[in-house]
């Protein structure tokens, strides 16, 4: 079986194998051949340059994006840090109101001072809410509106 595939893979190497005079290339055909890569090799070159020049512009769009967002998380940074100092403040304002008005409340007689003080005062906060729309449920005699 071994000897069989050997015969017929030497009668096939030796029917290729042998080049014949007829089958030599034209030269006006190598020459076209030879243009013809010439040219794929130029279109090749010139696309590698665009490429290269697309490159330079997208790496320049790139560390531009990088300095905006370099900057933008600067000012995010500042943000946050006005926010937690605010946030600071705020808590001790709220918490000092709050001893402010446990305090008044022990003390009555200081409370009804407060309290004429900043009746005076126009820049204070109403101590009793006042209605803003007047649904006609009370008689005219009645308002909500003491000014």
């Amino acid at each position: 079986m071994f000897r069989h595939m050997w015969v017929i893979a030497a009668l096939l190497l030796l029917s290729s194998g042998g080049a014949r005079a007829d089958d030599k290339p034209n030269p006006d055909q190598l020459q076209k051949a030879y243009n013809d890569a010439l040219v794929q090799l130029q279109n090749a070159q010139n696309a590698k340059n665009e490429l290269a020049g697309a490159n330079d512009k997208l790496t320049k769009q790139l560390d531009d994006l990088k300095k905006q967002l370099a900057a933008s998380q600067g000012r995010v940074r500042d943000l946050e840090r006005q926010v937690s100092d605010n946030d600071e403040k705020t808590f001790r304002l709220r918490s000092f109101y709050a001893a402010w008005q446990a305090f008044i409340k022990t003390r009555p007689d200081l409370l009804v001072r407060w309290k004429l003080y900043l009746g005076d005062d126009v820049l204070a906060v109403p101590q009793e809410g006042r209605s803003l729309i007047d649904l006609g449920l009370l008689d005219g005699s009645q308002s909500y509106d003491r000014g």
